[in-house]
């Protein structure tokens, strides 16, 4: 029976291995496909606002709403597009005479720098202003021997060869020293032709820490490559550039890269990048398993790779560490198991010995029928009983790694809505600014109309007054799902109840219920904003949804600051029903909803108290429920 149940136990080990083995990879290809999908929305989405603003800034000069020739207006108009969009590294225009206006983010003297080349009577004129963010001037300087010319660079000649928008090869920007790519496009005035070209710098070294931070694995990497093999953007950004002999920096060739395992993933492919994402290739390097895919750059005309590369172990090695493990575990039990079966064994036939030979003596007539029976019979029907016990035990623990299962997903499909949020809230920020600076464009044109049209000036200045109030919407939503770092700082909570309040008023108006805010006197607290905005968040949609439950005649949240023993103690009340002397709160899977997980106040809790806080439940005040939380004035 003991080799048996060791070859039962062998035999479920494997099979468990091999589908385990099989699932387990068929999910991290799963992973690993989210994160290509990841690394190439996210380039998309970094790269499209230079594409959109360099469209806008040529509409804008082909119009005449900012002249060719206006330099000063055209520095202002490209300083404002560039504090709209942090990719942009630089916004410029050069014509067919050889002038030239650039305005750059800089590192000093002042955050923002412009270069002026003037070209008047043949003589050659190079300015420059630095300027803060608020548009004043810090330092002026020029310089003589300056012999840049905007018209031999390959992004002007490539954009009026072509007659379109562009984007040129990726390089390593001269002032920086970072890599960065130019996306540029030709300015036409009707009837006077070509004036000049407007281009767009772009820094990518952001798409690299971007790929440091996307988790594919415990090692694995993403990375992006052109069509020459150049390494653009690396999970590792020191990987990118290489230092020439002549000290100049160029872009590091997928075959030079000092990544041995991304040197042997581009061996195994031919033509990596089909136009389905799943391009796969399974090699070996130093015999180890390594799982890639490749996909291209979709959606935007760029020849671009983007690669996803880890070990298989990272997936499955604790499954095979398990299989020794467990075929030895099933050695020892078997053996154990035999011993134990010997004893138990002779427990069993003890009665059956002791029945055998009662009944033997019994049928000789030297023991009489009527005698009492052996007690081994008691001791057996007890045995029986703890093992059905034993059994429904098990069977109630089977029912709860299900329910948690369950539980676990929908939590999963939670954070999933939230990067779609985060998504849909940078998407919408595109046509609000592009809303808000047309309208200013417009106002400043109607402005100088003789005479002035007050109602189409009252009209574009609600539109802009609107368009401002959609970006504040949208700001608030990208600020309460943006990417958690786990920073600690002080921050304003006026503010961010602010922008509670824009998030939540809609839903708020769904449920027919009135919220009011009291904002705090010194409002100036240290601990983590988005954490924070998470819990008061939690804590205000449980009291729309507990009024709404019960269909409340009286309908109103109240949220409440004050200062108290240094701290700042803030106190969400609801005219609810109260909560029920039967639930649990702050334990994690307790809930008075029926489509509740259970974990909202548990995990706000959590939250609270890792900021420095205390989160709690004031029992005094009846009706209706009032949660209260603190928020420390600075950091212990």
């Amino acid at each position: 029976m003991a080799g048996l149940q060791f070859i039962a136990i062998l035999f479920v080990v494997t099979t468990s291995y091999v589908s385990s083995e099989r699932a387990i990879l068929e999910h991290a290809r799963g992973l690993m496909e989210r994160a290509g999908a990841n690394a190439i929305e996210h380039t998309k989405r970094f790269l499209e606002p230079a594409g959109e603003t360099t469209e806008q800034a040529r509409r804008v000069l082909n119009s005449g709403l900012v002249g060719v020739k206006d330099r000063e207006t055209m520095e202002r108009y490209f300083f404002q597009l560039l504090q709209t969009e942090p990719q942009i590294a630089g916004i410029n225009y050069g014509d067919e005479e050889g002038n030239f206006v650039y305005v750059m983010k800089s590192k000093g003297p002042g955050p923002f720098r412009t270069k002026f080349i003037t070209i008047k009577n043949g003589i050659r004129e190079v300015d420059y202003i630095w300027r803060t963010a608020n548009y004043e001037v810090v330092a002026r300087d020029k310089d003589p021997l300056d012999k840049y010319d905007a018209r031999t660079r390959p992004w002007y000649i490539e954009a009026t060869a072509l007659d379109a928008r562009i984007w040129t090869d990726p390089y390593i920007f001269f002032s920086s020293r970072q890599p960065g790519i130019t996306v540029a496009a030709p300015v036409v005035l009707p009837g006077k032709g070509l004036q000049g070209v407007v281009g767009v710098d772009v820094e990518i070294s952001d798409i690299s820490r971007f790929l440091s931070d996307l988790r594919v694995s415990e090692s694995g990497s993403a990375m992006i490559l052109s069509e020459t093999g150049s390494l653009l953007a690396h999970s590792d950004p020191s990987q990118i550039q290489v230092e020439n002999a002549d000290g100049s920096l160029s872009f590091t060739n997928i075959n030079e890269v000092t990544d041995p395992i991304s040197r042997a993933a581009f061996l195994n492919i031919e033509g990596a990048g089909s136009e389905d994402f799943g391009t796969q290739s399974n090699f070996e390097y130093e015999g180890q398993e390594y799982l890639g895919l490749f996909a291209p750059l979709a959606g935007i005309d760029l020849p671009w790779t983007v690669a996803v590369i880890a070990p298989e172990d990272d997936f499955i090695g604790g499954i095979k560490e398990n299989r020794s493990r467990n075929t030895s575990i099933a050695a020892i039990i078997s053996i154990f198991t035999a011993l134990a079966g010997l004893a138990l064994a002779e427990l069993i036939l003890r009665p059956v010995r002791a029945f055998a030979v009662r009944t033997a003596l019994v049928s000789q007539g030297e023991v009489s029928a009527k005698a009492p029976l052996p007690r081994t019979y008691r001791e057996l029907s007890k045995a029986n009983k703890t093992l059905i016990d034993e059994i429904a035990q098990r069977r109630e623990s089977e029912a709860k790694v299900q329910e948690l299962s369950r539980d676990l997903a929908h939590f999963s499909r939670v954070n999933v809505m939230g990067q779609m949020a985060s998504g849909l809230a940078h998407e919408l920020s595109q046509p609000l600014t592009a809303i808000s600076q047309n309208v200013d464009a417009a106002l400043s044109t109607a402005k100088q109309d003789t005479p002035i049209n007050e109602d189409l000036i009252a009209i574009l200045s609600e539109l802009d007054e609107q368009a401002h109030q959609g970006g504040d919407v949208v700001r608030a939503l990208r600020g309460f799902v943006r990417k958690d770092e786990g920073e600690t700082a002080e921050f304003d909570f006026n503010e961010l109840l602010e922008q509670a309040k824009r998030l939540m008023r809609h839903e708020a108006e769904d449920h027919q219920v009135k919220l009011v805010y009291e904002k705090a006197v010194d409002p100036i607290v240290v601990g983590n904003r988005v954490q924070i905005a998470q819990v008061l968040i939690n804590l205000i949609r449980n009291a729309l949804e507990a009024i709404s439950a019960a269909k409340a005649a009286d309908r109103e949240v109240t949220v409440q600051t004050m200062s108290k023993d240094g701290k700042l103690e803030v106190r969400v009340t609801d005219t609810g029903p109260g909560v029920s002397e039967d639930v649990k709160l702050f334990k994690q899977f307790q809930t008075s909803k029926e489509d509740g997980m259970g974990l909202g106040l548990s995990i706000s809790r959590k939250i609270v108290e890792t900021n420095g806080g205390r989160l709690w439940h004031d029992k005094t005040r009846t009706p209706g429920a009032t949660f209260c939380f603190t928020i420390p004035r600075q950091i212990d």
